[in-house]
C-alpha cells in the first residue's frame, strides 16, 4: 500500500474521536447517559472548546471527500509518486493539527493549518495534471 493510501486511512480514522469528542464531553456537562441515550433535543450547557470540537468535527467531515478523491485519482491514475507521499503526509499533519487548534480556540494557527492542507492537496492535483 502507497503511502498517500495509508495516509487516506489515517484521515478517515481521525474521524473517530473527531466524532466523539462533542458527544464525550456533552455527556460530563450533561451530568450523565440520559441525555447521551436519549434524543438529545436540547444540548447542555458545556465550555466554548465543546462548540469548537462540533465544529471542528464538520469541517474535517465537509474536506474528507475532496481530499479521498484527489488521493485515490492518484493513486488510481499512477500519479502516486514520492511528491504526492509526503503531499499526503503533510495533509494528514496539517488537519489533525487544524482540529486541535481549532478546539483549543488557536485561530491563526487553526488557519495557518487549513491553508497548509489546501496547498498540500492542490500539489497533489497538480501531480495528477502534469
Amino acid at each position: 500500500m502507497t503511502t498517500d493510501l495509508i495516509c487516506l486511512i489515517i484521515l478517515a480514522l481521525w474521524s473517530i474521536p473527531l466524532n466523539h469528542t462533542p458527544a464525550i464531553a456533552r455527556t460530563v456537562y450533561s451530568g450523565g447517559l440520559e441525555w447521551a441515550m436519549g434524543n438529545r433535543e436540547t444540548l447542555p450547557e458545556a465550555p466554548p472548546w465543546v462548540g469548537r470540537a462540533d465544529r471542528a468535527q464538520r469541517n474535517h467531515h465537509d474536506n474528507l471527500a475532496a481530499i479521498a478523491a484527489t488521493i485515490l485519482v492518484a493513486a488510481v491514475t499512477g500519479q502516486a509518486d514520492d511528491i504526492t507521499a509526503i503531499a499526503s503526509i503533510v495533509v494528514v499533519a496539517a488537519r489533525i493539527f487544524h482540529a486541535v487548534f481549532y478546539i483549543a480556540g488557536i485561530s491563526l494557527l487553526r488557519s495557518l493549518s487549513y491553508v497548509t492542507s489546501l496547498i498540500a492537496i492542490a500539489v497533489i492535483v497538480w501531480q495528477i495534471f502534469t
